[in-house]
């Protein structure tokens, strides 16, 4: 997914590397960046310790070691119920667990952009872009423009929009799955007939986790799916040719 456009007057814009990938943190409110910087990269630092199953002794490797432990944080249990309510009603498509036990590395990404949004509002910005990876929770406008979000060309040497639309004021989150520029990294059984699926939902965590299973199970199922439990989506097929669930025309865009 991608930010584009620029108001006349200064956006406010903080970026950095996390999770093995990037951020982009944008808002308007005249508050300074570098006070922003410092919460949102501890906040995501702070994510890390808990969702990361690269890094010894964080709350996931724990809990792989000893499911039975009390004394989970709060964010783990968040993602946790989520990441399994998911799973139920995606048939079991999204998986959150691996051969070595829990891994949310196909919900983790979005819910670290909806903690930042919240971090944002709790520090009295309305107007914000934030992506990491390509996942994004955007809400109100730059000045007198509204934000853009653009679905990426799914491609692996093209860089670009393949499609761009305007974020509604109350505000969206997207997220966009597919394997063109890393072939293998998602798991489970699918015909994969597409080359990426974009959801777009009321938090990032959502929109990740339903963005990963309705890829895996490609297009004709994907879509079924996605219209019985009102998703709005977005599938570029192998074609390049891009089909919308129903819902996809009834969000404000």
């Amino acid at each position: 997914v991608l930010l584009s456009a620029c108001a006349n007057e200064t956006v406010k814009n903080i970026t950095g590397a996390i999770y093995g990938t990037t951020y982009s943190v944008k808002y308007t409110e005249n508050i300074d960046p570098n006070t922003i910087q410092n919460l949102v990269t501890d906040e995501l630092n702070r994510l890390d310790l808990i969702f990361s199953t690269y890094k010894p002794d964080t709350e996931i490797q724990r809990y792989n070691a000893n499911p039975s432990m009390d004394g989970w944080s709060r964010d783990f249990e968040n993602v946790y119920n989520l990441a399994f309510v998911i799973a139920a009603q995606s048939r079991g498509t999204f998986e959150p667990v691996s051969e070595e036990g829990l891994d949310y590395s196909g919900i983790a990404k979005g819910y670290a952009v909806d903690k930042v949004a919240e971090l944002l509002e709790k520090n009295d910005i309305a107007n914000y872009f934030v992506e990491i990876g390509g996942e994004i929770s955007a809400k109100g406008s730059k000045y007198s423009q509204a934000w853009v979000f653009g679905v990426e060309m799914p491609s692996e040497g093209e860089n670009g929009a393949y499609m761009a639309f305007e974020v509604p004021e109350n505000g969206i989150s997207v997220a966009t799955s597919g394997e063109y520029r890393e072939p293998g990294h998602i798991w489970g059984d699918g015909p994969r007939n597409i080359l990426s699926t974009t959801v777009a939902a009321e938090d990032a965590a959502t929109a990740d986790a339903w963005a990963t299973a309705l890829y895996v199970l490609g297009k004709e199922q994907g879509l079924k799916l996605a219209n019985e439990n009102g998703l709005a989506v977005i599938f570029i097929d192998e074609d390049g040719e891009s089909i919308q669930s129903s819902s996809w025309s009834m969000i404000q865009l």
